[in-house]
Order: structure tokens, then C-alpha cells, then sequence
């Protein structure tokens, strides 16, 4: 069919007034034989009817009827749990699944072949690859994704064919995004749904983050069936050494318990946790008598540098309270003149410390290089300021990027206040104390603090404020920060010593400055979540079969997002064999790594994050790969699941013995059927080459001619 841009009888029209022009052109060369006026004018006239034509943009448009395949996908769960489902050996299900489905009818469809377990991955086209293609070693099984990735990869899906136990444990139930899908899914059940006797365990619960010397509580959550009256012995192992072991009876025939460790670490670093219970008679499997978890045991033993400006109560107060500490090793400084201090020199590297306590320090007799290095290392480590009579005010502004509040407008003189709590400290860390927030904070002696005025940090909080006598307004006391993953402290008030001095009858006070220090060195030196790069496993434990995952972000000092940035990952095996790596960026400061092929093990790894040659910042953690039991704790079919999945998208329900009948299942669903198709194909001449360079080929035929006749 033909298309014009203009009306039929306007091109007529314009194509016949275009020959009688080229007939009228070369009408009165007399010089021309008859014949060649006839072939000019046949040249010009053709010329000037394609130009004619090409203004009039026609369109060509030819429609064909095309048949095209149906195009299904089939998704096999390539998962662990399939052939204990099964009661099969692996090799043996691969060759069943080969040999069972009706290949010949869906190698007529176009099919997109898949295995997966957590993720999909390619299977082969030729059905007689299969067997070899499927290992079921899966250690996740993730039926919800499996269905959405396969649609978002094919989106002209017309069915899906799911093969698998119906058994899944990563990732939500797949009801619901199937029925979204608006296609049909005819599932195929693989295994019995008979439960087996067995004894597993279905979970153990710790803390991930332990310190030395403190008592962990691993608990361990049984679970049996048809073991009524057995006694069996659980243990706990930590880096393959038995801790404690405990026997449980069980007394009926499906039992849930729960048995309880208690685990003392003595070395810092990760340490493998793992509850075990042994083998007993007639048991289906015992690959799922085990569970793992890793623990990252910090020291608690910290390193404390005290500072103090001259010897004073305050000073010898703090001193008798770190003291009493066994977990803090307490290197104390005391300015004596310019260049001196009691208890030798300014220790040579003070990033060394987990804090620095500056009590009354710096005073009058500071050196600036101190102060210098004291500010560098306070870059890194964290700092808590403790205001006296003899802190030199002046000398304390070298310090103010490091403190929460700087001195603005130094006067001379100290005042009494009252230590006043904001409302907001009530729920802060700091104040997170024992037996609550006294009631009675108001009969607490006075504090005293300087005439001078302060600035709090924009990023600050004012968790106490003083209070004076006069009526004036309060004025910060008590202040913390957290800055880009490094925390400060300020108490702006002296005369603490008079706090921990108080008699008994005042016991709940008398013990609050203790408790409050504490739960300062607590807050300053944990680990903090607020970090401009941040750079985390996706979980803690990854099967042999899957990649480890790196998620990390990375921001900027106003904590917006970078997406230029280079970051690179070390990670170290538990030889100290250094595996480097580089993230990829996926936008809005997000980062991502995947290692492959990674052995069984704890790992541990840092990265850097820097833009051009600024450092961003650092971040480190663990993870461990390791033989997982998920698959192991359901060795049976859920046949309801596949049911409903096929019930609700409009499919059928098969068992794998009734596989064979899945092409006349498909056939009588329509789905084998060629879709007809009207396909148009059309082309615009004014668009191509061809017809220009025929139009250029006629005009240099013509002038060519003219030219041998004689034609000027």
C-alpha cells in the first residue's frame, strides 16, 4: 500500500505538468534528431517526476503475518534440600528431571532454562546437558526471587514452569508477587511430604559484639520429632574447642527446647561459635545437628591517657575512680612546668589511647607543640574535657575543632551553679543508668564553672545545663558529640570531688559521678555507627556456593552522599593472606563488592574510601564463609506452597511422576500454541540513499549526453 503527504490528484496533477515541462524544454532544439529529444526528454522528465516523488514523501507499508513461538520459562530449585525431599541421591533426581519432562514440546516453545537457589543461573539449552548442569548444593533457597528476576529478564513470559520441593528460606513467600505477575506458574512437587524422624537445631541466639573477660549467654533452640524419651548431648565449641557440654531428655514426640551456654572470652578478635548435638539412633540426617555464629570479642581493657593542668581534689578524685577500674590501664600526665610533666613525658604516640581525658588541661604552662599533637590525635581518638581553675582558657581555643563547645568570650572569675538535666538526656546513653536517674540530681553540691561564655557545636547536644543562683540564663554544662564516627565530651564545671564525697545517707548521689564517668568512657569509646564510610557484609555468614556481598556507603563532612569516590577493600583469611579488592559505585554514595570462590573461614577486611588524594575515611569488620544448615532443617515437601502458587496464577499442580503429562497440561491451556502476529513493514524513500543517488545518476547521464550532442 501506498501513502502520499499530499492528495492523489495534486501529485497527478504536479507529475503531469512536470512532462510537459521536459517535452516543452527540448521542443525547439532543432539541432537534436528526433530521436535524442525523446531520450532527453525521457531523462528529464524521469528526473524531475523522482524529485516530485520524493517531496511528496510516499510510504511503502507491506503487511505480513508472522507466527511466533510461545515463550515460557522453566525454573528447576537447584537447592540441598531437593534430593532429602526426594529420598534421592543427587545424580539420580538430575537424571529423573532429565528423563521425565517432555522435552520435545518445550524445545517447540522458545524456553528460557534456569536453575537457582538464593540467585537464577543459565541452564543449558540441550536437554541431555541437564543432568549435568544440576548439582543440588544450594545453600539458600529464594522461590520469591527466582520468580520476579525471571520475569524482569523475559517480560513477554506467557507461563512459568517451577519445579521444586516447595521449600524455601530466603526472601518473603512468593504468593504474592506471583499473583502480581498476571501470568500462569504450573508447578511441579518434588519429594514427600512426610516428615522425618530427626533431630535438628533451628537456631542459636548471642550477641555478635562481646567483650573480653564478660560472660556471653549462647542459647540454643532444639527442635525434635519422634524422639520421645531419648537423651542426647549437646556441646558447645568455640574455634573448634569444646567449652560446655549439657544433656536434655526429651519427652514427647515433636519437642521445641531451648538449652543455655555461658561463654567467658579471654582474646580479643572473631571467634567461631558453634552448638552441636550429637548423633542419635535412627536419625534421618545429622548435617543439620549444627549451628554457627561468629563473635567479635573487642578488648575491654582500654588505655587512658590522663591529662591534668596541676595537681588539685577534682584530679586526685578521677585518679581514685579509674583506679578502682580493672578494665582501664590509666597513663597519667600532670603539666609541671613548660616542658615537664609528673610522671615522665607526653607518651610518644598518643592515637595509642583508646581516650584522652583532659582534666583541667591545658594550663597555663602548655606547650603549643603539645597542644598540636594533642589536637591531631584527638582527630582520631576520643576526647573528654573536664573544665577546672587551673584550665587556661586562651591556650584551650588551639583545641576547639576537637572539643563540642569552645570558649567564645573569656572573662575572669568562677561562679556556683546547678547541674540542671535537658530533657532529651533522659533517653542518651550517658544517662542510662543502673537504678534511673536519681530524683533528688538538685541536692547535688554546686558546681563551679567560669564567668566565660561558650559556643556549642552545631552538631552537639546539650545534655546538662547550669543553673545559677542569680536568676541568670543556664548555661552549657554538659555536652557531647558525635562527628563522622569520632565522639567528644565536655563537662564545663568543676568541683566533682565534692560529689563522690558526700555521706551516706546520700549514697544514691554519692555514687553518681561514678556511675556518670563510666557510662562517658562507655559511650566514647564505643563503636560508633555514624561514619562517613561505612562498608558492611550483607550478612555475617555466606555459603561456599555463594558471593560475598559488600555493601558501603560514603559521605562527605555535611554527611552527603559521594559517588565519585574511590574505595578499595583488603581482606585477610585467617593465614593473613591479603586478598585486595576495589567497590564499584551504584549511585547516591552507594557502593558494591561481590568476591567469588571464596574457601570456608573468618575473614576479616578494611577499606579506605578517597576522593582524589583526601581520605574519606576507613571502616573494617568480619564475616565468616561456612557450610550453612538452612537446606538442611525442611528434608521434606511443601506441596500447599506449590499448590497455592499454581491455584492462584491460574496454573496446575503436578508431582513429578506426572511430569510426562506437562505438554498436554500446557497444550490445553493454549500455551504451545503459536501466537499470529501482524507484522507492517514500511519504508519512506525520502529516508534512504538509493533514490538520491539515482536522481544524481540521471541529471549526469543527461548532462553528459547534452554534452555529446552538442547542447550547450
Amino acid at each position: 500500500m501506498l501513502q502520499l503527504a499530499w492528495p492523489p490528484f495534486l501529485y497527478v496533477l504536479l507529475l503531469s505538468l512536470t512532462v510537459a515541462f521536459a517535452v516543452w524544454t527540448y521542443r525547439r532544439t532543432h539541432a537534436l534528431t528526433r530521436r535524442q529529444r525523446l531520450l532527453l526528454t525521457l531523462l528529464r522528465s524521469t528526473t524531475l517526476g523522482l524529485v516530485l516523488t520524493l517531496l511528496a514523501d510516499p510510504l511503502l507499508v507491506r503487511t505480513e503475518r508472522r507466527q511466533t513461538p510461545p515463550e515460557l520459562a522453566l525454573l528447576i530449585d537447584d537447592s540441598a534440600s531437593m534430593p532429602l525431599a526426594a529420598r534421592d541421591s543427587s545424580q539420580q533426581l538430575a537424571q529423573r528431571l532429565q528423563q521425565t519432562l517432555p522435552w520435545d514440546a518445550l524445545q517447540k516453545t522458545h524456553l528460557h532454562s534456569y536453575g537457582f537457589g538464593a540467585t537464577l543461573f543459565p541452564l543449558p539449552e540441550k536437554p541431555r546437558l541437564l543432568a549435568d548442569s544440576l548439582w543440588f548444593r544450594r545453600t539458600r533457597t529464594d522461590l520469591n526471587q527466582a520468580i520476579l528476576e525471571v520475569q524482569q529478564r523475559h517480560p513477554h513470559l506467557r507461563a512459568i514452569v517451577l519445579i521444586s520441593d516447595g521449600q524455601f528460606n530466603t526472601g518473603p513467600s512468593p504468593l504474592y508477587s506471583a499473583e502480581r505477575l498476571g501470568i500462569p506458574i504450573f508447578t511441579v512437587a518434588v519429594g514427600d511430604t512426610a516428615r522425618p524422624r530427626d533431630i535438628w537445631i533451628d537456631r542459636i541466639e548471642t550477641n555478635t559484639l562481646a567483650y573480653t573477660r564478660t560472660r556471653l549467654p549462647v542459647t540454643a533452640h532444639l527442635q525434635a520429632r519422634g524422639f520421645a524419651g531419648a537423651e542426647v548431648t549437646i556441646r558447645l565449641e568455640v574455634d573448634g574447642r569444646e567449652i560446655e557440654r549439657q544433656r536434655h531428655t526429651f519427652s514427647a514426640q515433636e519437642e521445641r527446647a531451648t538449652v543455655t551456654f555461658t561463654y567467658e572470652p579471654q582474646q580479643p578478635g572473631l571467634h567461631r561459635l558453634r552448638v552441636y548435638v550429637d548423633p542419635a539412633a535412627g536419625e534421618f540426617l545429622d548435617s543439620n545437628n549444627g549451628e554457627s555464629a561468629v563473635v567479635r570479642v573487642l578488648e575491654r581493657r582500654r588505655r587512658i591517657l590522663l591529662l591534668g593542668a596541676a595537681p588539685e581534689p577534682d584530679l586526685a578524685n578521677l585518679q581514685r575512680l579509674l583506679a578502682q577500674n580493672a578494665d582501664l590501664e590509666v597513663t597519667t600526665r600532670v603539666q609541671r612546668d613548660d616542658r615537664r610533666f609528673y610522671g615522665g613525658p607526653l607518651p610518644d604516640s598518643l592515637e595509642a589511647f583508646d581516650l584522652i581525658i583532659l582534666a583541667g588541661y591545658p594550663g597555663r604552662e602548655a606547650s603549643t607543640t603539645d597542644l598540636e599533637r594533642i589536637a591531631a590525635a584527638a582527630e582520631r581518638v576520643p576526647l573528654l574535657f573536664l573544665l577546672s581553675p587551673q584550665t587556661d582558657l586562651r591556650r584551650l581555643s588551639a583545641l576547639a575543632e576537637v572539643l563540642p563547645a569552645r570558649p567564645d568570650q573569656i572573662l575572669p572569675g568562677y561562679v556556683d551553679v546547678a547541674f540542671q538535666l535537658r530533657p532529651e538526656a533522659r533517653t542518651h546513653a550517658v544517662f542510662d543508668l543502673p537504678g534511673g536517674i536519681p530524683d533528688a540530681l538538685e541536692q547535688l553540691p554546686p558546681l563551679r564553672t567560669t564567668l566565660s561564655t561558650w559556643t556549642v557545636a552545631p552538631d552537639a547536644r546539650l545534655l546538662a545545663v547550669a543553673r545559677s543562683t542569680d536568676g541568670a540564663s543556664p548555661t552549657p554544662l554538659l555536652v557531647v558529640q558525635e562527628r563522622g564516627g569520632h565522639r567528644r565530651a565536655a563537662l564545663l564545671g568543676s568541683g566533682t570531688w565534692r560529689w563522690s564525697s558526700l555521706p551516706d545517707a546520700f549514697d544514691e548521689l554519692r555514687t553518681f559521678w561514678e556511675t556518670l564517668l563510666n557510662n562517658l568512657m562507655q559511650w566514647l569509646t564505643a563503636p560508633s555507627e555514624n561514619q562517613q564510610v561505612r562498608i558492611r557484609p550483607e550478612r555475617d555468614t555466606f555459603g561456599e556456593d555463594e558471593p560475598v556481598r559488600l555493601l558501603g556507603e560514603v559521605y562527605d563532612e555535611r554527611l552527603a552522599p559521594v559517588d565519585d569516590a574511590t574505595v578499595t577493600v583488603d581482606v585477610w583469611d585467617a593465614d593473613s593472606t591479603r586478598y585486595p579488592f576495589r567497590m564499584e559505585s551504584t549511585g547516591n554514595g552507594r557502593y558494591r563488592l561481590e568476591i567469588d570462590n571464596l574457601p570456608q573461614g573468618l575473614y576479616r577486611y578494611r577499606g579506605e574510601a578517597r576522593r582524589g588524594t583526601e581520605l574519606l575515611g576507613r571502616d573494617s569488620g568480619y564475616f565468616a564463609v561456612g557450610a550453612t544448615t538452612l537446606e538442611y532443617k525442611t528434608p521434606w515437601a511443601d506441596w500447599n506452597l506449590l499448590r497455592q502458587l499454581a491455584g492462584r496464577t491460574g496454573g496446575r499442580f503436578l508431582t513429578l511422576s506426572e511430569a510426562s503429562t506437562l505438554a498436554t497440561t500446557l497444550q490445553q491451556a493454549g500455551l504451545l500454541t503459536p501466537s499470529e502476529t501482524l507484522v507492517q513493514a514500511e519504508w519512506r524513500p525520502r529516508m534512504t540513499w538509493p533514490p538520491l543517488a539515482l536522481i544524481i545518476l540521471l541529471l549526469t547521464i543527461e548532462w553528459v549526453l547534452r554534452k555529446r550532442f552538442g547542447v550547450v
